[in-house]
């Protein structure tokens, strides 16, 4: 093809994709300054928003992008160069704007309600387990809040089966949020009769700030926890309920966090429809803690003990076994016993050849060999069993947890093997070979 003949086409289309995307950005920037005025969460913020987002800077900046992609990237990052909101947000979606439309324009609010009805138990309204560990610890997975009128009763029996657990474990390093409702609900087990303020939530509408205060209840169905160790795991991943329920019970001094900072998204938002082919995500509501005057947006939840996530279950398991001896429990005995298996897994120890070389050898009747890798314990001619290590000293059966084996070291070297049993005298077993 002549050069000559085709350089105009190519200035034609640059021209045309310029031209709309002028428009996009002035039609947008309009719709979106008078959206943020009105409604963005916090009022100070709103009009800086409001300011920027109308200035001809920002829209010279936004003239430049490429795609109708580009301007929601471009204005997204802009915007959160002031909010530094993580639910603020530009999309550009012309389907999303279309059924978003045809929702709102039908009376389907209801049929939507009775779709999540059905729909929620598959994930069994976010609870994902719950189990007594070893030593009458209780833990309880929560993926997502579900509304409490949907997932109480879920709430409900997930208690009633924890009840006689001497602490408790809530995992929240997969949660991504929910509802405000179930934070409530849940936190109310944790407490008496008397009501606690949670937290108070903020929300603006047409330049009106609106303020409602969440209370922990003063019945439960189920038994109360208000003296049980709580321990919650968090992950960067844990995001806005999950937050919320983390920080209130941190601040009300009832729960040690345990995990890492979380993801710092406070603010509720809502969807609104900018025009034809835009979206605006709008933080309109936030939570403010009646003893901090803060929360998380940006800032995250800081836990009590910071470990890796992969690592915070075991750490929280020692920490609340721990807690238990130190205040001479009921189980004394039983937490004793488990805790140092608790503890030493988590130090995450990697067992070398060197300390397999170490373990192996005769102790009179008994031995530990290696097989394929694997570490063997048998008493004369019995079966062999598995054994693990979990640290230099300590040394699990795979099969069972009522007795377990450990390592005495002199100078460096293994001269005997303590055989432990859960309520029964210890055993010494002197190296022969």
């Amino acid at each position: 093809m002549n050069n000559k003949v085709f350089k105009p086409l190519i200035v034609s289309s640059l021209v045309l994709c310029n031209y709309v995307s002028a428009a996009d950005c002035y039609d947008v920037s309009q719709n979106i300054a008078k959206q943020l005025e009105d409604n963005y969460v916090i009022e100070n913020t709103a009009t800086r928003l409001a300011q920027l987002i109308r200035s001809q800077v920002f829209l010279s900046g936004c003239e430049r992008q490429k795609s109708s992609e580009d301007i929601a990237e471009f204005m997204t990052l802009e915007l959160n160069k002031i909010a530094n909101d993580k639910h603020l947000s530009v999309v550009y979606d012309p389907n999303w704007v279309s059924e978003l439309k045809d929702y709102r324009s039908s009376a389907q609010t209801e049929a939507f309600a009775d779709s999540r009805v059905m729909e929620t138990p598959i994930d069994n309204y976010g609870f994902k387990k719950v189990e007594l560990l070893d030593g009458n610890i209780g833990y309880l997975d929560i993926r997502a809040f579900s509304d409490s009128h949907l997932g109480g009763e879920t709430l409900e029996n997930a208690m009633k089966f924890l009840q006689h657990a001497d602490g408790i474990i809530i995992d929240l390093r997969n949660n991504y949020g929910g509802s405000p409702f179930m934070v409530t609900s849940l936190a109310s087990y944790f407490f008496d009769l008397d009501t606690v303020h949670l937290s108070t939530f903020e929300s603006r509408e047409n330049g009106v700030l609106t303020q409602t205060q969440d209370w922990t209840s003063p019945y439960v169905p189920g038994p109360r926890f208000k003296d049980t160790p709580l321990y919650i795991l968090t992950s960067s991943n844990s995001a806005s309920a999950a937050e919320g329920f983390s920080y209130s019970m941190q601040s009300l001094n009832r729960a040690t966090i345990v995990g890492e900072v979380t993801a710092g998204a406070a603010h509720g938002r809502s969807t609104e429809i900018v025009n034809n082919d835009y979206i605006l995500t709008l933080p309109s509501t936030r939570p403010v803690n009646p003893r901090t005057n803060d929360n998380w947006e940006r800032k995250g939840v800081k836990p009590n003990i910071e470990t890796s996530s992969d690592n915070a279950f075991y750490v929280a398991y020692a920490e609340v076994l721990n807690s238990l001896i130190k205040s001479n429990s009921k189980n004394l005995g039983l937490h004793q016993w488990v805790y140092p298996l608790v503890k030493a897994k988590s130090s995450q120890y990697q067992p070398s050849q060197s300390d397999f070389n170490q373990i192996v050898g005769t102790f009179g009747e008994r031995k530990i060999f290696q097989k394929s890798g694997k570490l063997f314990y048998q008493y004369s001619n019995d079966p062999a069993f598995e054994i693990e290590l979990l640290d230099k000293k300590t040394i699990v059966f795979k099969a069972f947890t009522e007795a377990r084996l450990q390592a005495i070291y002199k100078n460096k070297q293994v001269i005997a093997l303590k055989m432990l049993s859960l309520g029964e005298d210890e055993r010494v077993f002197q190296r022969t070979m």
